[in-house]
């Protein structure tokens, strides 16, 4: 038997549980190109997942504690509908939180590195419209914070306007609790922090984690290069036109930084998707609700898969896993 183990890594709130969740209906109906001989008898998180998802609803971002945010399984299975070789694979997630951590203080432990080393694939989600997204500091556009000149433990953060430039003094690292200019206006409470080393843009994380995996994954057992899926969540709440174009396009507008990684992923095999894991607005469009009660959830759901500048539609959600798996 080949043991194989996939990553499923991404920041908070990036979509890996509750497409964990919808990938459990699949594997009990026996639907999709993947085929589990048995499913781990007790693995409560991924339950909770499922339970939220036949009740109309996501699971909610998880406030687990950060060292024991841990929810590994392994399953065999079997690829092509299960006429495939039988292989174990094992799943470990890692919780966003947790990942975010470890690139921001450049700290891993040895036990995440052998998580690494031991894996052959891994599956890097990024949930469009997701509210934990960090977006960086838009210095030129948005046009403030020109110059910070700190002097004493103070500082002058001068903003310009119109041709007139705007100083306000500043103490420590503490901004005024208010600026307004036409172009934007900073308000929190009775005081704003600078960002610091944890605030990390949301793709300077993605472009860490691409990192350590080109570093630390494991050849697969034919010598070929290590596959990675890059899973675009929440891919049915994006504007058609958006959709149209494509993953990569997408990714080049919103974190181009990344994009621009995934463009010389250096030993790794790279492919994008996007993924709706219902195939729809549960919380906004009352309509598909209605029609989601109607389905079985093994029915749901659907992925985009990227093949150059080509886009097809399929409704197996397990492909960014089974690609990722070599099947």
């Amino acid at each position: 038997m080949t043991r194989r183990s996939i990553v499923l890594l991404g920041g908070p709130d990036s979509g890996k549980t509750n497409y964990i969740g919808r990938l459990w209906p699949s594997f009990k109906k026996r639907k999709g190109v993947l085929r589990a001989e048995r499913l781990p008898d007790d693995i409560a998180y991924v339950d909770g997942a499922v339970e939220h998802l036949m009740q109309g609803s996501f699971a909610p971002r998880s406030d687990r504690n950060l060292e024991v945010g841990r929810a590994d399984f392994s399953i065999s299975v079997r690829g092509a509908h299960g006429n495939g070789n039988l292989s174990e694979l094992m799943v470990p997630d890692i919780s966003g939180e947790l990942w975010t951590r470890m690139v921001a203080t450049f700290e891993i432990s040895q036990e995440w590195l052998d998580v690494l080393n031991e894996a052959q694939g891994a599956v890097v989600f990024v949930r469009a419209h997701s509210d934990q997204i960090v977006q960086p500091l838009d210095w030129v556009t948005a046009r403030n914070i020109l110059r910070l000149d700190m002097k004493d433990g103070s500082a002058t953060v001068s903003l310009e306007e119109d041709g007139h430039e705007l100083d306000t003094a500043v103490e420590g690292n503490a901004l005024p609790a208010k600026i307004e200019s036409s172009s934007s206006t900073y308000q929190a409470g009775e005081s704003a922090e600078l960002p610091s080393e944890h605030d990390l843009p949301s793709q300077v994380l993605l472009c860490e984690l691409l990192r350590y995996l080109n570093l630390y994954l494991a050849d697969r057992e034919n010598g070929a290069r290590p596959r990675v899926s890059v899973v675009v969540a929440a891919w049915d709440l994006l504007d058609p036109e958006v959709r149209a174009a494509g993953p990569m396009t997408y990714l080049r507008n919103e974190f181009p930084l990344f994009a621009g990684r995934l463009a010389d992923p250096g030993r790794l095999d790279v492919k994008l998707f996007g993924l709706s894991v219902v195939g729809g607005d549960l919380a906004d469009d009352q309509e598909f609700r209605d029609r989601f009660f109607e389905r079985d959830i093994s029915e749901q759901g659907w992925v985009v898969v990227q093949d150059s500048e080509v886009l097809r539609n399929d409704e197996d959600v397990m492909l960014p896993i089974a690609w990722a798996m070599g099947d």
